[in-house]
């Protein structure tokens, strides 16, 4: 029988995805990382803006998911950094429909990638 000992701090990321639940627009702070934004069911319209890198520096790699139950849409914005969206390379906000996930990928310093269903 072999065994396999890992280290302890393998960084290896959560084993969740711990919720953090909006009802209104937000802008996301450092703490939201490796998060998913919720948006419940039956709340209006928002936005979502995740910051400037000289305002909230995410390390490269952090994951952002966003989870839209509402019928009405949810914007995902940025604000001076650049967003692309991964299947056409589109940048700028994003329009997340009611039962849509997306999750947006920060690729360098000043460049966030996101993909996912429902999102235009």
């Amino acid at each position: 029988v072999q065994t396999c000992a890992l280290p302890i701090s393998n960084g290896v990321g959560y084993i969740n995805i711990p919720q953090n639940s909006q009802n209104g627009s937000y802008t996301l702070v450092a703490g939201d990382a490796g998060k998913h934004i919720f948006h419940p069911s039956g709340q209006a319209a928002a936005t979502y803006t995740i910051p400037a890198n000289s305002s909230v520096s995410y390390a490269t790699g952090t994951a952002l998911t966003f989870i839209n139950m509402s019928a009405n849409a949810v914007t995902i914005a940025i604000t001076t950094d650049t967003m692309y969206l991964a299947s056409t390379g589109s940048t700028g906000s994003r329009t997340l429909a009611q039962y849509g996930t997306a999750t947006a990928v920060k690729i360098t310093g000043t460049n966030w990638i996101i993909s996912g269903n429902g999102l235009t």
